[in-house]
């Protein structure tokens, strides 16, 4: 059963749609391994389906939406704390 939304391919981020506890596997629409939540996930916020390395663009709905501020781990919360939004 699918509990997160991804668009496109290239997204490095999936959006939740329910609230996500820790160790909980994460579906999205043709993944063909669920990721593990590193952390408790809040409804509609976004999660890491790759590595990302401090730096690199982060990818959302086919766009870029920021770059990693540090580490980033499949499976952990991507928000504010470790991710520079391009908008800023």
């Amino acid at each position: 059963m699918e509990n997160a939304v991804m668009i496109c391919p290239v997204d490095s981020v999936v959006t939740v749609i329910a609230p996500i506890s820790k160790g909980e596997a994460i579906y999205y629409p043709k993944c063909t391994q669920p990721v593990i939540a590193l952390c408790d996930i809040p409804i509609y916020h976004k999660v890491a389906v790759v590595d990302v390395k401090k730096g690199a663009d982060v990818f959302k709905y086919g766009e870029k939406i920021g770059i990693a501020d540090e580490d980033i781990h499949a499976g952990e919360h991507v928000h504010v704390h470790n991710l520079r939004s391009v908008r800023a």
